[in-house]
């Protein structure tokens, strides 16, 4: 009879208190929470994988479906369809049930579909809710069971019954999958990973029919190298332990799953043995904390295999058992003796009890070096002009990647320089502000993990003398300046920098209209007690009339040419007169006494 099965749905991951990504049958992202509920099942629901090798996301929906079934969450089982390599799995999953692109899996023939995946955690929300759906359907009353005997040189009996628990007779479709548990064919995913319950062929493929309270079944002799993949490979050198047989039984109405059933053909396999470890075997010059890594699995990939780690110094059969049944394929020893060999093995076993016991495997820890010598300052060694802020900088390090320490050495006017920083990691020593034109010496002594000391060589630089600072201030503007007329203004510069400075400044740009003279147009030494420092102007006007002209004047220290100010300057001519007002002019000058004369006659 049908059994109605109580799962406990429980948080299927971590993010089972988060919100998980999940893909629905139009491929687009939905938030959904997974929260522990109690589902009756009414089937063992079926899952048909379409993919292809060349599928860059599939291997997100290949990996959840793996962690789905080895989690055993659910009574379901999948097929892989390897579209691509194989043209039944073509032929069923984009011929008869429309595949549209990769990956897509289709749960009890197309009942509820899943298309695209971006993520393992992701596919796997959205597949347990598919799953979830599918189980649930109300499905008519039928039990399905396999039968495999292995005759060998790949060849299967294979025997599947149908029992019709209904008081009318069952009619549907059976489609009996040929699948291998880990594809031996080079079927893999992008994520180099070999396809998992990849479908190769079928047992059986055809419409069946049970009596009310009777059944159907039927036995086939299933020969690996009388089947291939359509492309002339055929399946031949198959393996007992490696075959997975699983059957589906659709409804002629509808042609959704009724039930499911699953045939393991061989029995358990072995763990595989530990191997590519890490450090090396026989590896030298290894770190004194290595983290120890191997690779190792099972062939059976839905198994759990667990390891014990054997870790011992100078044994060559190491006995020491320091880590047992762990999952991580990682051991942390800590830290470890300079110039030692270790030796280490590693066993693993599955959760059926079978084990695989790896080589011996040995490496031994390096040396130490010392430091490398301090190099590279900053001053460079006898840099003269060196700013009285500088910051001492240096590279040092060590070969060994040790962490390294350094003692600062710093003093002026001393070849041998005073310590004034003890056991500091940073390569920067800020001796604060220095004095003008004053040689330091410093030196750097590094010291390592293990007390090995480089001490380098002793460096000086030289500070700048006081820096001047040039300042200009004035206003230079005249108007109505008659063509060929003088006028004369004034601006001054001043030293504004350090108190002990001197300024060495000149006049370095002036307007070319015009006649200028400076005076003076450059100074010495000037100090900036001196306070400001007039400069004088005089300018022959320019020929041209109604006209306004301007421009700069550029001072500069001599010294530093960067340093610099300037005074902008303009001068605008009058509009010429009229002949005729020249003339008129000229006769109320000579005449002036008539013409006052005529104004008193006039009343005017």
């Amino acid at each position: 009879m049908k059994k109605i099965i109580p799962i406990l749905v429980i948080g299927i991951f971590v993010i089972s208190s988060f919100g998980a990504i999940a893909y629905n049958k139009n491929d687009e992202l939905i938030n959904e929470t997974i929260e522990p509920t109690i589902i009756d099942e009414t089937h063992r629901v079926l899952g048909e994988y379409g993919t292809a090798t060349w599928c860059g996301y599939c291997k997100y929906a290949h990996g959840a479906l793996k962690e789905l079934y080895k989690g055993g969450w659910h009574e379901f089982n999948y097929v892989s369809l390897v579209c691509d390599v194989n043209t039944h799995s073509y032929n069923r999953a984009v011929t008869q049930l429309g595949l549209s692109g990769y990956p897509t899996v289709f749960w009890d023939g197309d009942y509820v579909k899943n298309v695209g995946a971006g993520s393992i955690p992701g596919a796997m929300a959205a597949y347990n809710s598919s799953i979830n759906t599918c189980s649930s359907r109300t499905v008519s009353d039928i039990d399905v069971t396999i039968d495999v005997s292995w005759l060998g040189s790949a060849t299967m009996s294979i025997t599947v019954t149908v029992d019709n628990n209904e008081a009318s007779t069952y009619s549907g479709y059976l489609r009996c999958y040929v699948t291998e548990i880990s594809s031996s064919m080079g079927w893999l995913d992008t994520g180099g990973n070999p396809y998992t319950f990849a479908f190769l062929d079928y047992a059986f493929n055809q419409a069946i029919s049970a009596p009310a309270g009777g059944s159907w079944s039927d036995t086939i002799t299933w020969d690996g190298a009388d089947y291939n993949d359509g492309y002339g490979n055929d399946f031949g050198e198959i393996e007992k332990d490696n075959m997975f047989i699983i059957a589906s039984v659709f409804a002629s109405s509808g042609g959704y799953v009724d039930e499911t059933a699953e045939k393991r053909v061989g029995s358990n396999r072995a763990p595989n043995t530990p191997n590519n470890p890490n450090p090396d075997d026989g590896e030298t010059d290894v770190k004194l904390d290595p983290t120890l890594s191997w690779k190792g699995g099972d062939p059976d990939w839905f198994d759990d295999v667990y390891y014990d780690v054997y870790f011992e110094k100078d044994n060559p059969t190491p006995s020491v058992l320091v880590s047992e049944d762990q999952k991580s394929t990682t051991y942390k020893p800590g830290t470890l003796e300079m110039e030692s060999t270790y030796y280490w093995q590693i066993v693993s076993e599955d959760e059926h009890g079978l084990s695989s016991t790896g080589p011996i495997w040995s490496f031994t820890t390096r040396g130490n070096d010392p430091p490398y010598p301090p190099n590279n300052p900053n001053p460079d060694d006898g840099e003269i002009d060196v700013s009285i802020n500088t910051v001492l900088t240096w590279t040092g390090g060590d070969p060994d990647g040790d962490v390294t320490i350094y003692d600062v050495y710093f003093e002026k006017e001393n070849p041998d320089p005073t310590l004034v920083s003890e056991d500091q990691s940073a390569r920067t020593y800020d001796p604060g502000e220095l004095e003008y034109e004053t040689t330091y010496y410093w030196k750097i002594v590094s010291e390592d993990t293990f007390g090995e000391i480089t001490e380098g060589v002793v460096w000086s630089f030289t500070t700048t003398k006081p820096q001047p600072d040039l300042e200009c201030n004035g206003l230079l503007q005249w108007n109505n300046v008659g063509a060929g007329t003088t006028v004369t203004g004034s601006f001054t510069v001043e030293n504004i920098g350090d108190p002990t400075s001197e300024l060495y400044w000149e006049i370095n740009d002036y307007p070319e209209w015009g006649i200028w003279t400076f005076t003076p147009d450059h100074g010495d030494a000037l100090a900036p007690e001196e306070g400001p420092f007039t400069i004088d102007i005089s300018v022959v006007a320019p020929s041209e009339t109604n006209k306004m002209f301007t421009g700069n004047i550029k001072i500069i220290n001599i010294n530093d040419t960067s340093d610099y100010d300037i005074i902008s300057v303009s001068l605008k001519t009058p509009k010429s007169k009229p002949v005729f007002l020249n003339i008129f002019e000229r006769i109320l000058i000579k005449y002036q006494h008539i013409y006052l004369e005529l104004l008193q006659l006039l009343g005017l």
